[in-house]
């Protein structure tokens, strides 16, 4: 049995052409997600043709903030692929809203065990908003 995909509209927006661009950053759906990430971690949003140059720049070092966003991108990639795949084969469609907490849980959990320097204004911050204790 093959799959037969008629057209190459965005699954979650339905609106363009999907590309791995649109997918993962344009696309309203994802976006939204990705928004709200930026939010999280205090960092205004960018726009796709900067983001890959300013992640680049941005995840070096070991800081919290740097480990909260490579988990956070990273996961936010996984969660958006595994909701198109779940939309395609399975006909489920989840609020981006579901998606944030499932982002927010993995970097919880991943987090969890590690040394954070809550005296630092910033980590502070950063752990209330992603609630990481």
């Amino acid at each position: 049995m093959r799959l037969a995909i008629d057209n190459d509209r965005c699954l979650l927006c339905n609106l363009e052409s999907e590309t791995r661009n649109h997918l993962f950053f344009e696309c309203v759906y994802a976006g939204n997600i990705w928004k709200a990430i930026l939010q999280l971690c205090g960092v205004r949003d960018f726009h796709w043709d900067g983001e890959l140059a300013w992640a680049t720049h941005c995840f070096e070092g070991k800081s919290l903030i740097t480990r909260v966003l490579k988990l956070a991108l990273s996961s936010h990639v996984y969660w958006i692929w595994k909701e198109r795949n779940g939309r395609l084969f399975g006909g489920v469609l989840r609020p981006w809203s579901t998606i944030l907490e499932d982002v927010k849980a993995i970097v919880r959990i991943r987090l969890s065990g590690c040394s954070i320097n809550g005296g630092d204004r910033r980590n502070a911050t950063l752990c209330a908003s992603w609630n990481i204790a």
